[in-house]
């Protein structure tokens, strides 16, 4: 019985702290109506990221909820909540540091609140589910608070680094693909980030055993991991797309082809689900 009882009280947090979520976003930007822009304008490319920000509170939510009750009621409500406040402030945070670190030349805000650009809305959601992939990791530890928030802005700063070299080695301007609203590339890189995030994820998750030991297990697992994911690129060429190349699929058509890019981003999703359960 108690069992039923505290799973409905954290169904019932869970629905509270999205709403917490969303008066946060109205903090970190102010000039963003929230029901104006689903609403009356219809606004599919601030949904689109807007449904990812609600879904990123609740992945975070599942690192209390999928371990053992403590037995107390009160404490495991208290948990909930205060895993969910830090969620939505370092979704908030994070996602604000991604869009000036990895794509400075872009408001990514700015073109989805004000040209509906969907592109953006798709990158904006894969840099919140990215963040909350690190939240999650990081507060899945056992070292403590100070232990995870320094391994998790060690991972930010890892995703931020491997971000920008992979659009580097891409080639192309992707932020002048962004503004000219190229879903296939937005898919693409969107795909990219969570999967990257998934992978440092893994690789700052568990016991706390030492300053030293911590950052070299996390620094090998995730530089092995991406590695890994960055070769993706050209064995999705190899073996999914023969005869063509994702870079002229995406970048190079005068139309880009939103399935290659579709395609892409699950690719990788997929590939860092492997790295998780092979190494």
């Amino acid at each position: 019985m108690m069992y039923g009882v505290q799973a409905v009280i954290s169904l019932l947090l869970c629905f509270a702290l999205c709403w917490v979520g969303k008066r946060a976003l109205r903090l970190f930007h102010p000039r963003v109506r929230v029901d104006l822009e689903l609403t009356a304008k219809d606004n599919l490319a601030f949904a689109v990221p807007l449904g990812a920000y609600y879904l990123g509170i609740l992945i975070v939510m599942g690192g209390p909820l999928s371990g053992e009750p403590s037995g107390s009621l009160a404490w495991d409500a208290g948990t909930l909540v205060a895993w969910g406040l830090l969620a939505v402030v370092l979704l908030n945070v994070a996602a604000l540091a991604a869009d000036r670190l990895v794509f400075p030349r872009i408001d990514l805000h700015a073109e989805i609140v004000q040209g509906g650009n969907l592109a953006a809305g798709i990158l904006v959601a894969g840099i919140y589910l990215s963040s909350a992939l690190l939240v999650l990791g990081a507060l899945a530890g056992e070292g403590g608070l100070l232990p995870a928030a320094v391994f998790w802005l060690y991972a930010q700063g890892l995703l931020v680094l491997a971000a920008a070299a992979f659009l580097r080695l891409v080639g192309g301007d992707v932020t002048a693909e962004i503004r000219k609203d190229n879903r296939a590339v937005a898919l693409s890189v969107a795909g990219l980030l969570v999967a990257m995030a998934n992978i440092l994820r893994m690789a700052i998750t568990g016991s706390f055993e030492g300053w030293g030991v911590g950052f070299a297990a996390a620094t090998g697992y995730a530089l092995a991991g991406l590695a890994i994911l960055f070769a993706a690129r050209w064995l999705t060429d190899w073996l999914l797309l023969p005869g063509v190349t994702i870079r002229h699929e995406v970048l190079e058509q005068a139309v880009p082809n939103v399935g290659v890019g579709y395609l892409e981003a699950l690719f990788y999703l997929g590939l860092s689900i492997l790295v998780g359960w092979t190494l």
